[in-house]
């Protein structure tokens, strides 16, 4: 008598349903990535997006900011208030505080705050707006 080695057979059946099996299971892990993907880049998007809405609307600002520095207006405005002209007819009055009431203002803290001269006549004032507080000359006015 011979001995036979029993082999395990597998049915074709199961064969193709290991197979299945597997390409399913790989299938499933690759969606599964490719899904995260696909979430990840559609929030990237609406991050983008958002940024372009805000880049967008800056440049509106900026396009309105140009077309107003490039009016008339804007350069009367700045020749008033940076250099104090004046149109023909009118008058630009320097309003300058008194040595009274510049005596009158309250103390601050010279800790926190450093006082400048304080210009008692108009050529003082020019000097001080001209030359600065470094250059100011330091000499004492004879009071009457």
């Amino acid at each position: 008598m011979t001995k036979k080695k029993q082999t395990a057979k597998i049915s074709l059946a199961q064969f193709v349903a290991i197979i299945v099996l597997s390409i399913s299971i790989f299938l499933i892990i690759d969606l599964g990535r490719r899904a995260a993907a696909n979430y990840q880049v559609q929030r990237e998007e609406e991050r983008l997006s958002q940024e372009v809405e805000i880049a967008q609307r800056y440049r509106q600002e900026l396009l309105a900011h140009r077309t107003y520095v490039a009016s008339d207006l804007y350069v009367e405005e700045m020749a008033r208030r940076e250099l104090k002209w004046a149109r023909p007819g009118e008058v630009v009055v320097v309003v300058m505080p008194t040595p009274e009431a510049a005596s009158q203002l309250p103390r601050q803290n010279p800790q926190t705050v450093e006082a400048g001269p304080i210009a008692h006549t108009p050529v003082e004032a020019w000097w001080l707006l001209f030359f600065g507080k470094e250059t100011f000359p330091r000499y004492t006015r004879a009071t009457p």
